[in-house]
């Protein structure tokens, strides 16, 4: 007989059970035990964050927090990108810091919202010059600022940092799309990462973003994916360049 996954006692009548095939007594539910906020596994109420969110112990000491290196997680994200093509985004010129759930609503002039994991602020700098030659020359440079939110695993905050970094991309290369357009863009960069990282939670996070019922993170990506499915992504940039998605 199946026991439960917190009392250990064997189960009788109903019960629940999480995405890993966790059982547990029904009467645990919400009482002792929730569903931890990033891999969604039951978990005891011992660690809560001050946005609300409740991490299992493997998240919680896991999660990525104010003050932990990241420049390796940027360097893998950025590799990933440029190895499919989006080739232009330099790593000394993105910023990266690590925020509150109350930070980022304070950026974004909006109420707390923890399906809001980032945000990028970015920054042109348009320098002209003249040559004897050459005549007048411009050139612009950008410098990209992402926040973060705090106690993110380091795969949630490789996806979430992927899609900050093609809305740094768009505004590089001018492109601008519908908002739906835009973050299903952004969001084939949280598949790359989802797609590219060993371990059953990318296959859990993987599924959510498929499966996501909003209209514009969940209904742009999967517009932007089947464009992807059909021709791959060097002409899927392609295309997005020559603005020939809007």
């Amino acid at each position: 007989m199946d026991k439960c996954y917190i009392c250990l006692q064997p189960l009788a009548g109903t019960y629940h059970f999480d995405v890993w095939d966790h059982k547990m007594c029904a009467s645990h539910y919400n009482k002792d035990v929730i569903a931890c906020s990033s891999c969604y596994g039951f978990t005891k109420k011992d660690n809560i964050l001050p946005d609300g969110r409740i991490l299992c112990k493997v998240c919680f000491d896991t999660a990525i927090k104010p003050g932990d290196s990241v420049e390796s997680v940027k360097a893998s994200v950025i590799n990933n990108l440029n190895r499919v093509g989006f080739d232009d985004l330099r790593i000394e010129d993105i910023t990266i810091e690590i925020v509150s759930a109350q930070k980022l609503a304070e950026i974004r002039k909006s109420p707390i919202n923890l399906q809001n994991k980032g945000i990028t602020m970015s920054k042109t700098t348009t320098a002209t010059s003249f040559g004897f030659f050459t005549g007048k020359n411009t050139r612009q440079t950008f410098r990209h600022r992402v926040y973060m939110l705090t106690h993110l695993t380091k795969i949630e905050f490789a996806g979430t940092l992927a899609h900050e970094l093609l809305h740094a991309w768009q505004v590089q290369n001018g492109i601008n799309m519908s908002p739906k357009m835009t973050e299903g863009v952004c969001n084939m960069g949280t598949y790359l990462m989802y797609t590219s990282l060993p371990g059953s939670l990318t296959k859990i996070l993987l599924k959510s973003l498929n499966e996501s019922n909003d209209p514009i993170y969940g209904d742009g990506f999967r517009e932007v994916f089947t464009i992807y499915n059909d021709i791959g992504w060097s002409e899927l940039i392609m295309k997005i360049r020559k603005k020939d998605i809007v």
